[in-house]
């Protein structure tokens, strides 16, 4: 019964104090916290070069700027006026613009993006062949053929040398096209599938619970939020700060001892043939997101990565191990990389194939105004979702090929993309994992299912170039969106009007971000960011190993192959168990994960916070749950705090030699 419940308030509940959600000033203040982390990252990854602040789903920064706004901003307007003060859906609404605006940024999109659109002109060289394999395939709208240019942003404008901007509009200006047409995609898909996972299938979106929690009684006659007037909260959040001052502390002054799991701990393996994973019981950011989710996905996660560290020590014992992966994104090993990817291809498909019954309403009612079905709840109308998911799709597919790409390799990246947007978004609103990704990305997805002896070099190139988008696999927009979407919700007002409000946001971001890289590149030379390693490392990799496979044809996988459907068919077996048998305890969600490259990093904060919430559970059940949750959210804002608080002064003290406090 208590595991039925659900983590964070219901709509009802909230009546009397969500009177204002889509207003002026959430927007404005929404797109405008949008702009600021965009910037912030961008300064903070590649000038100060501290931590990487845009690896979770709901990014740190936004976390950071949320809490002054619960428990600065709003505390402050309402000891003026009360009147005045941010209800909470206009809380949420500064959230869920922000939740997606903000994976823009570095790792998001604009890193890679220029990253690899600028690579292979500036590092071309007679002796790695680029020139040869790539070059004649490239037009000027897609990347900056200006080799002066590009070199200028890599080592920095000569005295008296202006920022060539016209060099970089064209090309820029397309992939924001390809960007917001990706995004358009995202959110149809969010919104036809909502009704679907928060009505039908009651999914607990533990992401979404935390900022619902902390905003649910801003309008209160109390100046602080119920959540931070106990001494739990405190005490939860003093110690993780207090870790971080300390460890700051020890920068300048050596002889003190530094607090070394700070950020990735230790990494441990269980023999010496298995897996790893890094010990580190102080990521409260996992750890406090956590607790708001389902206590059997939880144990699925951490059940199945030790299920993934016993498969690949046997493997690794018998010596067993099929080619590495194509690309330097997938997961290694391979073996285990496939079999999750057909775990969360299945995942799909079969949650696809639960909702046909909604997906048959949704298109009925887009084709007949009059069908049956009620949409007035949605961001957006059936009708319109639909003709924007289709239309989204073509240009994208066509810009693909625009691009050379053709379209049997376009039609199989798609579907390899839609598995990891989908999946990712179903993951992140079940198990409520700030941290994860897929297994296989879907250019080795096509390369090594179709092979690349059957793919054209002009195919191979637009390969390479869709790297852009890779996201680290995290599913780029979806998992906010779906976030986004739930708090929608809970939102009054124009709520279709966020929909474009969001977008508005992506679009500020990407162009925030784009003009502060680029400024910062020409002034400052992008090859001196070591520590952001879109200008020095990452694109490199990508074309190096694309020309290998265009050097050395290779046909279609059938290893790979064979450990995708064994992926698929453990997850089809274990979903048939979960729903064939009402007390079966495993959820399947863990499998799809278990091998992903940071489910290692995640894997001891999610056990963590299960042991915590089955304890709690069985001592004192639902109340002393509800009675606990300003202790995690504490553990949040703490940590939050701590990692803000390190990069101040490493913006003062220490800039651009900085210290990696945060990651996974």
């Amino acid at each position: 019964m208590s595991e039925q419940l659900q983590p964070m308030a219901d709509a009802t509940d909230l009546a009397e104090d969500v009177e204002r959600g889509v207003t002026v000033r959430s927007v404005a203040l929404g797109i405008g916290v949008v702009a600021f982390i965009n910037l912030w990252v961008t300064y903070a990854e590649t000038v100060v070069k501290t931590s990487r602040l845009n690896l979770s789903v709901f990014q740190i920064t936004l976390l950071a700027v949320f809490i002054v706004l619960v428990g600065g901003l709003n505390p402050l307007i309402k000891s003026v006026n009360r009147r005045f003060a941010l209800a909470p859906g206009e809380l949420l609404a500064v959230v869920a613009i922000g939740i997606v605006g903000c994976v823009v940024p570095a790792s998001g999109v604009t890193g890679f993006l220029i990253g690899v659109i600028s690579t292979p002109f500036y590092f071309a060289t007679p002796e790695n062949g680029w020139a040869e394999f790539y070059h004649p395939h490239m037009d000027t709208w897609v990347v900056p053929t200006n080799q002066d240019a590009v070199r200028s942003f890599y080592e920095g404008l000569l005295p008296g040398q202006s920022i060539p901007w016209r060099v970089w509009f064209v090309p820029l200006a397309w992939w924001a096209s390809l960007v917001m047409a990706v995004f358009a995609v995202s959110a149809s898909l969010m919104i036809i599938l909502r009704k679907q996972w928060v009505e039908h299938e009651k999914l607990a979106y533990p992401i979404a619970a935390v900022p619902i929690e902390m905003s649910q009684d801003a309008l209160s006659a109390r100046l602080f939020p119920e959540f931070m007037r106990g001494w739990m909260f405190w005490i939860a959040a003093i110690v993780p700060f207090l870790i971080f001052v300390w460890h700051s502390l020890s920068w300048a002054y050596p002889l003190l001892p530094s607090v070394g799991i700070l950020p990735h701990g230790g990494y441990f393996r269980f023999t010496r043939y298995s897996p790893g994973m890094y010990v580190q019981p102080m990521q409260f950011l996992t750890i406090g997101f956590a607790y708001f989710a389902n206590t059997q996905v939880l144990f699925s996660i951490w059940f199945f990565f030790l299920l993934h560290v016993v498969e690949g020590g046997i493997f690794n014992r018998l010596g067993y191990q099929i080619e590495r992966s194509t690309d330097s994104f997938s997961a290694d090993p391979p073996t285990e990389a496939w079999q999750c990817f057909g775990a969360l291809a299945c995942l799909v498909v079969w949650r696809l194939w639960a909702a046909r019954r909604h997906l048959r309403d949704v298109f009925r009612k887009a084709l007949q105004s009059d069908y049956p079905v009620d949409d007035s709840e949605e961001i957006l109308s059936y009708r319109s979702a639909v003709l924007i998911l289709f239309s989204s799709l073509v240009y994208v597919l066509l810009w693909l090929m625009q691009i050379g790409m053709d379209l049997v390799t376009g039609l199989i990246f798609m579907s390899g993309v839609a598995v990891i947007y989908i999946g990712m978004a179903r993951v992140v609103s079940e198990a409520g994992v700030v941290y994860s990704g897929a297994t296989v990305t879907p250019q080795a997805f096509v390369m090594d299912l179709r092979g690349t002896h059957a793919i054209s070099g002009a195919s191979m190139t637009a390969i390479a170039l869709s790297y852009s988008l890779i996201d680290y696999m995290r599913g780029l927009f979806t998992p906010g969106l779906a976030q986004s979407i739930k708090l929608g919700d809970l939102i009054r007002g124009n709520r279709r009007l966020l929909f474009y409000c969001v977008g508005v946001g992506v679009l500020a971001g990407f162009a925030s971000s784009v003009w502060l890289m680029l400024y910062l590149g020409y002034t400052h030379g992008a090859y001196n960011f070591p520590r952001f390693p879109f200008f020095s490392g990452d694109p490199k990799g990508i074309y190096e190993s694309t020309l290998t496979m265009m050097r050395t044809p290779q046909s279609p996988d059938p290893n790979r192959i064979i450990f995708f459907c064994i992926g698929a068919g453990l997850m089809a077996l274990l979903t048939f168990l979960r729903y064939r048998f009402s007390g079966w305890p495993i959820s399947p969600i863990g499998l799809t994960i278990s091998a992903a490259d940071n489910t290692a990093s995640l894997v001891m904060p999610v056990f963590i916070a299960w042991v915590c919430k089955v304890g709690l559970m069985r001592i004192g059940g639902v109340n002393l749950y509800r009675k606990a949750k300003p202790l995690f959210l504490g553990l949040l804002v703490g940590y939050t705090a701590g990692v803000v608080w390190s990069f101040l002064v490493d913006a003062i003290w220490w800039s651009g030699q900085g210290h990696s406090v945060h990651w996974w």
